[in-house]
């Protein structure tokens, strides 16, 4: 790459390179690989294709070229991911967001403002970089929540989070594996949101490459996918009766989830994703 190329020249040749190297959206990532660096929109990039790029962009380029033709996902390599639309840093110590879990933060927010509970309490556990805890407590300003990992360096980018969005406040972090932190403390809470590991063991071998830079525990739902959900049931003394659970799932496991959760919760619902594909499992805590 000469430091005389245009903005439209080393997207070409970035996007030839990653069709290449057979990285699923090759023009989609290159822009915003080049977007991120130059700190601009992707619609600028077309308003510029003239522009001519110094040596040091070509270079700084170059080195998220490669770290992407090695399957590292883009959001590790520009360190942020929308959630919400909320900007929220990402690296390898936690899961990237997906758009997926914007459906559990949705129909958890519906609840709360529906039951109109005062002050309510919320747990998520596996927060992770945060994304859940920090959306729910800013679209909720009502709301505290308790935010729960056994990873502390993925404590550091929730809480980090929390401040990028002025919610740290309303938040508390705990490291501890599900429920135990909670149950430690003495404490009960009015609902619990989760979006846990349920990848199963045998999916995870055949998951795209770029999961592999993932943390493991985060994706890993033991033999059947639904190891986290049980260890979570188990634990929901800590839940005030009517509090809530709110759960995602992957896209086959809502009967198997509602089916674990029929003994101790009633109006159990199952939700739908845009695509009409399953995704969250809800449901009131009996009397």
């Amino acid at each position: 790459m000469s430091n005389r190329l245009t903005i439209k020249e080393i997207l070409e040749r970035t996007t030839e390179h990653f069709v290449r190297y057979q990285i699923p959206n090759p023009r989609l990532d290159a822009e915003v690989l080049l977007a991120d660096l130059l700190d601009l929109e992707r619609i600028q990039l077309y308003v510029r294709f003239d522009q001519p790029l110094i040596k040091e962009e070509v270079d700084q380029y170059r080195e998220r070229v490669v770290m992407r033709s090695k399957k590292v996902p883009v959001q590790y390599i520009i360190g942020h991911q929308e959630f919400m639309s909320l900007n929220f840093k990402v690296n390898r110590n936690v899961l990237i967001p997906r758009p997926e879990t914007e459906h559990l933060v949705e129909a958890v927010k519906d609840f709360v403002e529906l039951t109109d509970r005062e002050a309510p309490v919320l747990i998520d556990i596996g927060t992770g970089s945060g994304a859940i805890a920090v959306s729910l407590a800013y679209y909720l300003p009502q709301v505290k929540v308790i935010a729960v990992d056994i990873s502390p360096e993925a404590l550091k980018v929730a809480q980090e989070n929390a401040e990028l969005h002025q919610v740290q406040e309303r938040i508390k972090f705990a490291v501890g594996s599900f429920l135990e932190p909670i149950k430690k403390a003495g404490l009960t809470v009015d609902g619990i949101v989760s979006n846990p590991p349920y990848i199963s063991q045998q999916e995870l071998k055949v998951l795209q490459p770029e999961v592999r830079y993932e943390p493991r525990l985060a994706l890993d739902g033991g033999t059947d996918g639904l190891s986290a959900y049980r260890q979570i049931i188990q634990q929901i003394d800590v839940l005030k009766p009517q509090g809530f659970l709110a759960f995602e799932i992957g896209a086959t496991q809502g009967e198997q989830v509602a089916a674990l959760m029929k003994k101790d919760f009633e109006q159990i619902r199952i939700l739908p994703d845009l695509a009409g594909i399953d995704r969250v499992v809800f449901g009131v805590k009996a009397v």
